[in-house]
C-alpha cells in the first residue's frame, strides 16, 4: 500500500503521508500542546526526544500561552528551522469550539510561514491525541484551511501531514477521513492528484465499491465506523449524565428514564469495545486483547472535582475502557445499603482510579467514612491495580469548593498521608494535567495482561 498521496493547489502542493514527523525535512515541524508547553505525550514528546531539552527550554521563556495561539521555538538538532507548538490543550475561552481551536492554529501557522519567509511546513493531525478532537472533525477543518491559504499563495509552499499512530493500533484506513477532506476540496482547483509515483486524473470522489470489497478493505472500513460509533455514543454519555446529576435525589419516572437510557447506552459502547478490541486481537495475534475491555471505577468527591472526573472519564473513552462509577448505580432490586453497593462495583471493575481533592465527601451512616474513602479502602485490600491521583498543594482551587467541617478536614488530610506515605500518586495542578496523565497511564495499563490474572 502506498505510504503518501498528494493532492496539487495551483503551484502549491499537500502530501499526507504515514510516518513519524521527525522525520521530515521540512522548515517547519508543527507540535500541538498545553499552555505550558510541557512537551509530555505525543507529537510533541516524540519532537522533544528527537531535537532534545534545548526546544523545552526555549519554549520554557514564552509561557503560559493561550488556547489557540502559536509558541515559535527553536528546533534544537533537527534540521527544521522551527518548532510551531500550536495550544491545543487548556480551558476554551468563551464560545471557542474544537473546531475553532483547529481552524485557528492552522491558519495561524501557515501566516507565519509568510512572515518569516518559509516556504515548506509539516503539520500532525492537530488535537487529535490528548486534545481529543475527532479525525473527521480535524480533517474537515484542516482541509478547508490548508486549501484555501495555499491556493492563494502566489509562491509555491509544501506542505504535508503526518499520519502516526504511535500505539501501533490503526492502519491507513483507519485515516480514510483524511483523504476525503481534500480530495473532496481538490477537484475544483487542480486536474491531477498524485498517488506515490502516479498520477491519476479525478473528477469526483469515488464511492465504496461494497461488492468488490475484499475482507481487509470491509475490515478498514468497519474499524473506521466503529470508532465513529462509539464517539458519538461517548457524547451522547455526556449528555445523559449531566441530564442525570441535574436529576439526582428528585426521583419520578424522569430520573428513572433517563438511568435506564444511560444503561443502554453503556451496554451498547461495550458491545462495541469488544468487537473493536477482537479486531486489534487479530491484528497482534494474540487472545489477551479479545477479552471484554476493562472496567474502570473512577472514585471522587463531586463538588470540588467535577470537571476533573468528566475530563478523567474522557481519558477512559479514548483509551477504549469502559467507565464504572456513581453515575452508572442505577435502580438496584436487590435493595442493598449504599456502602455495599459500592463496595459490589468496586469489587468488579478491573481497576480503581481514585481521585483526591480538597473535599472529604458524603459520610455513609453505617461506615462513618465518607463514599470516596470507602471506595479506596475497598480498592486497597484488593488485588486489582490502583491509579491514585491528589491535587497538588499549590493547584488553584474555588474557595468554596474546600472542605469546611473540621472533623471532615482532618479526615481528608489522614487519608491524603496515608496514600502519600504508602503510594506514589501523581500529584495534578490542573484538569489538562490530570486529564494528560490519566490518558498516558491508562494506556500503559491496557497493554498489561489483567483479564484472566
Amino acid at each position: 500500500m502506498r505510504d503518501a498521496r498528494s493532492y496539487q493547489f495551483g503551484d502549491s502542493k499537500l502530501t499526507i503521508r504515514f510516518g513519524d514527523i521527525t522525520s521530515s525535512d521540512a522548515q517547519v515541524l508543527v507540535s500541538s500542546d498545553d499552555c505550558y508547553i510541557s512537551m509530555g505525550g505525543g507529537v510533541s514528546a516524540a519532537i522533544l526526544r528527537a531535537g532534545g531539552g534545548t526546544i523545552a527550554l526555549d519554549a520554557a521563556k514564552k509561557v503560559p500561552a493561550s488556547l489557540g495561539d502559536i509558541v515559535a521555538t527553536s528546533a534544537g538538532t533537527l534540521p527544521a528551522h522551527y518548532i510551531f507548538h500550536a495550544i491545543t490543550i487548556g480551558t476554551p475561552p468563551e464560545n471557542l469550539s474544537g473546531r475553532e481551536v483547529v481552524e485557528k492554529v492552522t491558519r495561524r501557522c501557515m501566516q507565519l510561514l509568510d512572515v518569516l519567509q518559509l516556504t515548506s511546513i509539516a503539520f500532525p493531525a492537530i488535537g487529535a491525541g490528548v486534545a481529543g478532537f475527532s479525525y473527521d472533525e480535524v480533517a474537515v477543518c484542516m482541509a478547508e484551511v490548508i486549501s484555501e491559504e495555499l491556493m492563494k499563495r502566489k509562491a509555491a509552499v509544501d506542505a504535508t501531514i503526518f499520519l502516526f499512530d504511535r500505539f501501533g493500533r490503526m492502519d491507513e484506513g483507519e485515516f480514510v477521513s483524511f483523504f476525503e477532506a481534500f480530495a473532496e476540496r481538490t477537484p475544483r482547483i487542480a486536474k491531477n492528484v498524485v498517488l506515490g509515483s502516479a498520477v491519476e486524473t479525478t473528477s469526483k470522489v469515488t464511492c465504496v465499491d461494497l461488492a468488490a470489497e475484499t475482507a481487509d478493505e470491509y475490515k478498514r472500513r468497519r474499524l473506521h465506523n466503529l470508532r465513529k460509533l462509539l464517539a458519538d455514543l461517548e457524547d451522547r454519555r455526556v449528555q445523559l449524565e449531566t441530564e442525570l446529576i441535574s436529576l439526582l435525589g428528585k426521583g419520578g419516572l424522569q430520573e428513572g428514564k433517563t438511568r435506564q437510557t444511560l444503561k443502554e447506552n453503556q451496554e451498547l459502547r461495550l458491545q462495541y469495545l469488544g468487537e473493536l478490541n477482537s479486531y486489534m486481537a487479530e491484528d497482534v495475534g494474540t487472545k489477551v486483547a479479545s477479552a471484554p475491555p476493562l472496567s474502570v471505577f473512577v472514585s471522587s468527591t463531586y463538588k470540588d472535582l467535577k470537571e476533573y472526573r468528566s475530563a478523567v472519564k474522557d481519558s477512559i473513552s479514548k483509551c477504549d475502557l469502559f467507565f464504572r462509577g456513581m453515575e452508572s448505580f442505577g435502580a438496584d432490586p436487590s435493595g442493598l445499603p449504599p456502602a455495599s453497593l459500592i463496595i459490589r462495583e468496586v469489587r468488579r471493575a478491573d481497576v480503581y482510579l481514585g481521585i483526591f481533592g480538597v473535599r472529604y465527601g458524603s459520610i455513609d451512616p453505617v461506615t462513618g467514612l465518607s463514599m470516596t474513602e470507602l471506595e479506596f479502602r475497598e480498592a486497597e485490600t484488593s488485588s486489582k491495580p490502583m491509579l491514585l491521583y491528589v491535587i497538588h498543594e499549590d493547584a488553584p482551587v474555588a474557595v468554596a469548593h474546600i472542605e469546611s467541617d473540621p472533623e471532615a478536614h482532618r479526615r481528608l488530610v489522614t487519608l491524603k498521608a496515608h496514600i502519600l506515605s504508602k503510594y506514589v500518586p501523581y500529584m495534578f495542578h490542573n484538569i489538562s494535567d490530570l486529564e494528560r496523565q490519566a490518558y498516558a497511564d491508562l494506556r500503559s495499563l491496557k497493554e498489561k495482561p489483567i483479564h484472566g490474572a
